[in-house]
This record gives structure tokens, C-alpha cells and sequence, in this order.
């Protein structure tokens, strides 16, 4: 999703970049993955002051989401749309699943 790759080069033009749409899709499924599938539950990544280790589920520390905002300012400055959360409505509901 981003143009950056790993190593800190910018990715080459023919790579694909998914959208913030598509980021929020990846992390919205590594918070469930993370907090439901393995038990780490909603507690932001964070380490114990009692035994060193590190508690929670990472993909809603505070690394991530400072990375989720600058990535969705990237992608508004290159001219991407910007997504907002939409509620879901009891008629939502009904319409996806009629009696």
C-alpha cells in the first residue's frame, strides 16, 4: 500500500500499490487475527513493566496507527480519495439479510 518498500527504496514504477481502502481491509484482518484467533484481544501492543515481555495485540499499537496516518495523508496528497467509516443501520442490515 505503500510506495515504499521494505528496504527504504521507493518501489520500482510497475509495481502495483494497493489502496488505504485496501490497508485498512489488512489491518482491520490482523486485529481480528491477532485479538480473536490468538487470544491477544484488544490491549494495545505494549511492553510489561512487571516482566519485559510484550502484551497485546500488535496491530493496534501506537507504531501502527501513527503509520496508518501518515500513510493515509500520502495517499490523500497523491490524490487517492479519501475513505471514511460508514455506519452500519438496522435498514443495512435488512437489505443484506432479508426475512
Amino acid at each position: 500500500c505503500d510506495n515504499i518498500g521494505l528496504d527504504g527504496k521507493p518501489k520500482d514504477p510497475s509495481i502495483s500499490i494497493d489502496s488505504y481502502s485496501h490497508a485498512q481491509k489488512m489491518r482491520a484482518a490482523a486485529t481480528y487475527g491477532f485479538g480473536c484467533l490468538n487470544g491477544l484481544g484488544s490491549i494495545p501492543w505494549q511492553k510489561s513493566e512487571v516482566s519485559g515481555k510484550m502484551l497485546g495485540n500488535p496491530s493496534i499499537s501506537e507504531d501502527i496507527s501513527r503509520y496508518m496516518i501518515t500513510l493515509r495523508k500520502k495517499k490523500v496528497r497523491a490524490g487517492e480519495v479519501a475513505t471514511s467509516a460508514r455506519a452500519i443501520t438496522p435498514v443495512c442490515c435488512c437489505i443484506a439479510s432479508p426475512k
